[in-house]
């Protein structure tokens, strides 16, 4: 899984940089971004590109009257299509997530040890996101796509999130359906080459701690 992240500076990749130019400027570093936390995202409505803030995390509704909704960071890149709560998402809105990093945790026993993943050349990258629009019973919202592990990631947990790069991004960001194949290889997990990793300090186990210190390594 991945329910939490950073986005240390509004720099995102160069092919929709214009787009933060403006909200860049009163931009407060994010080290520990969690659910329900209000974050930006890009999304394309009949091919025009925006930067929008939503929460993180869909509501899904309640499957029966004693059950309560349930909200949701993530959305396995394997059943996109086959599950109604993500078909029409995966099919007409597309986001991008901008970020700079994000966390997974190692188990040992009973104990939770915090990792930090990055590029790395530290630049920021986008995580392939889908988003649901407000509606009376929950704000417009986006969850985070998960995939397999890379050989890095692997030894920490079963999964990792999609991140997207300067020719896959454009690509999945949309509004008009992809084919089912064209989905599976945007999915695929990213090369384990280009990433880096580090244990980082248990603090960061709270969502409500969010400092620089978030990200040095331990």
């Amino acid at each position: 899984m991945c329910l939490r992240y950073s986005l240390t500076a509004l720099a995102i990749a160069e092919f929709y940089a214009q787009l933060a130019e403006a909200a860049g400027a009163d931009w407060t570093p994010r080290y520990n971004v969690a659910l329900t936390r209000l974050m930006p995202v890009v999304t394309r409505r009949k091919t025009k590109a925006s930067l929008e803030t939503m929460h993180f995390g869909l509501t899904l509704p309640a499957r029966t009257a004693t059950e309560r909704p349930v909200l949701v960071g993530n959305a396995r890149a394997e059943t996109l299509l086959a599950k109604p709560a993500f078909r029409a998402a995966t099919e007409r809105r597309r986001c991008l997530i901008p970020a700079d990093g994000f966390y997974e945790w190692e188990k040992q026993g009973a104990t939770r040890l915090p990792h930090y993943f990055t590029l790395k050349d530290r630049r920021p990258f986008y995580f392939a996101g889908l988003w649901e629009p407000e509606t009376a019973q929950a704000p417009a919202a986006f969850c985070i796509v998960t995939t397999a592990p890379n050989p890095l990631l692997a030894t920490i947990h079963d999964r990792m999130p999609v991140m997207l790069g300067p020719n896959s991004g454009p690509a999945w960001l949309g509004d008009v359906p992809l084919a089912p194949a064209r989905l599976t290889q945007l999915c695929r997990p990213l090369s384990a080459d280009l990433m880096t990793g580090h244990r980082v300090d248990p603090r960061v186990n709270s969502s409500r701690y969010e400092a620089p210190d978030c990200i040095a390594p331990v």
